[in-house]
């Protein structure tokens, strides 16, 4: 089967991609557990005697669901026997949206295209590549009629097709954790993988090692010769039985960091409550694998603008800076605020990046918030950090950096400002140097960065693994992973959690603003916002979002909708 594809470009790279990443080669014993309850999957049906080349096709079509649970002995019936035992449906699977496909066949019965719209790939990796929308392909199947007169395919590429509503209950999401540099830190990558090996493939691929963009970011405690001993994990009674080969990890540093990351991805999944490891036959104990942690959910506590003044909410109350703090520059935008909470960051003029530690006295030393009060009479004492041609709004790192970068692209800057010390570091990137950056945020663990960017005039999310020295000094970017394929341009991003993010779009003819959720390696949500939404901040999950509005102040999502929950405020920072 070749495939042509009609949706440009973008889709050719998402194929192209998944073609050129080594497969680890499919698993076929793993856990056994069915689809989450609720879900519904067709009944497979093999080939009706006599059925046409294009009820085989649809045929072949509807019975690959089911594969994921018994080895695609069904769809393989629609096959010559040459054509099964060539065709490997675990080399990909092709995620397509809602409707019925068709295949067109010629007169003759022997070939056949089929249009697909493409929502997804997945790689044999579990590696997911959103497709653009609109995105199309097209497949060719050729056929071969038997003595016995029935049709069969005799020709297919690798891989499988899955609808969209049949991937959402076949598939699981799964966090393969790995660590920061230093080695204290949880840094999770998505993966998707069937739910009747979920654990033996999150095992097998956490072995393997992270992707390529993530690798240089990130540590892992398995040596590049590491394997499963016996390539599959069985869970019994919650108990998830890890056997590792003998060359799986060649220090004590390593075998402890590395149980501590099979124990967090594993017993991530529902139906696992502890690992059991081997290594080489041998029993090995958890010890204190527990120490690797997760990333630092924000502080309660956001700062917020107030007309001139900064100021602190805790979800309840807003208090300001006193008169004797000064007042803010009328432009200052852009605020961030510092994980230890000593510090805040701004944008004035956009031009200078500025920083304060008016906040840093906590709620008791701020006052109650008055919209009848007058403004301070002194200028607030702001200390100016770096000045750019246009700075986009900054974002603090967990270790104290703070980042941002000028519009016009070629690197991100990072500045030691909060309680550490060192110097001023540029990260140029070959990928940045066509960009035009319009907002960047750093992820909770330190690892990535967030960058929201056009090329050619055309927006761009992505994802960039941030290279630091011993000393925790960012030193490099990896090469980005782009998501939220299918968003526009955005003006403000955030993160939500540890593996997603929003970004929110610019208003539209007097519209609502568009607001975007993506998953690191996974799909995207449209949706949203207030019509003048101009930023947005989340401290953790999706109900925590906030977007600020002009006129409403800070609202926060419920449901479909936004509730007003603060109101005075032009901007509100959650910590990063």
């Amino acid at each position: 089967m070749r495939l042509r594809l009609w949706a440009g470009t973008a889709l050719v790279a998402l194929l192209a991609g998944c073609a050129t990443i080594p497969g680890s080669g499919p698993v076929n014993v793993g856990i056994t557990s069915a689809p989450e309850e609720g879900s519904f999957l067709p009944l497979a049906e093999g080939p009706k005697d006599g059925a046409d080349p294009q009820a085989i096709i649809q045929g072949f079509i509807a019975a690959l669901p089911s594969g994921f649970d018994t080895d695609f002995s069904v769809a393989r019936e629609y096959l010559t026997p040459e054509a099964s035992r060539g065709w490997n449906p675990e080399a990909s699977v092709m995620v397509f949206g809602s409707g019925s496909l068709i295949p067109t066949v010629d007169q003759t019965g022997t070939s056949a295209v089929l249009p697909v719209p493409v929502t997804a790939t997945i790689d044999a990796d579990g590696r997911l590549v959103e497709a653009p929308d609109g995105a199309e392909t097209t497949l060719d199947f050729s056929l071969t009629q038997g003595a016995d007169g029935q049709w069969r395919i005799s020709e297919l590429a690798d891989g499988s097709l899955l609808a969209e509503t049949f991937f959402e209950s076949l598939f699981r999401r799964v966090g393969l954790v790995f660590a920061t540099t230093d080695g204290s830190t949880q840094v999770a990558e998505t993966r998707w993988f069937p739910e009747t090996n979920a654990a033996t493939r999150a095992a097998s691929e956490l072995v393997v090692g992270p992707s390529p963009w993530l690798a240089d970011a990130v540590s892992t405690g398995f040596t590049a010769a590491a394997s499963l001993e016996v390539d599959s994990v069985v869970v019994t009674d919650g108990v998830a039985a890890v056997r590792l080969a003998s060359d799986a990890a060649s220090s004590a540093s390593e075998v402890e960091l590395g149980l501590a990351q099979l124990q967090a991805t594993l017993t991530a999944l529902p139906d696992v409550t502890s690992v059991d490891v081997t290594i080489g036959g041998v029993p090995v104990e958890a010890g204190s694998a527990s120490i690797l942690a997760s990333a630092q959910v924000p502080s309660e506590l956001a700062a917020a603008i107030v007309g001139s003044r900064l100021g602190l909410w805790d979800g309840t109350s807003l208090r300001v800076t006193p008169d004797s703090a000064g007042a803010l520059p009328a432009s200052a935008t852009g605020l961030a605020q510092s994980y230890s909470g000593s510090q805040t960051a701004l944008i004035v003029d956009g031009t200078q990046l500025v920083v304060t530690s008016a906040l840093s006295v906590g709620m008791s030393g701020l006052v109650p918030s008055d919209s009848t009060s007058a403004d301070p009479s002194t200028p607030m004492e702001l200390e100016t950090i770096a000045t750019g041609a246009s700075l986009v709004a900054p974002s603090y790192d967990v270790d104290g950096w703070l980042w941002t970068a000028d519009a016009g692209g070629g690197a991100l800057s990072a500045y030691p400002v909060d309680g550490i010390s060192g110097e001023a570091v540029q990260l140029e990137a070959e990928w940045l140097q066509a960009r035009r950056i319009q907002a960047l945020a750093v992820s909770r663990d330190g690892a990535r960065v967030l960058v929201a960017s056009t090329v050619a005039g055309q927006p761009v999310m992505e994802v960039a693994g941030i290279v630091r020295d011993a000393s925790g000094t960012p030193v490099a970017l990896t090469e980005p992973l782009q998501v939220g394929v299918s968003a526009g341009a955005s003006t403000a991003v955030t993160w939500i959690d540890s593996s997603t993010v929003a970004a929110l779009g610019s208003r539209v003819d007097g519209g609502a603003t568009p607001l975007w959720i993506a998953t690191v390696g996974g799909l995207t949500e449209a949706s949203t916002a207030a019509s003048d939404a101009t930023a947005l901040t989340a401290r953790s999950g999706t109900t925590s979002l906030t977007v600020l509005s002009a006129e409403a102040g800070a609202l926060a999502r419920s449901g479909t909708g936004w509730t007003p929950v603060v109101a005075g405020v032009t901007d509100l920072a959650y910590a990063g």
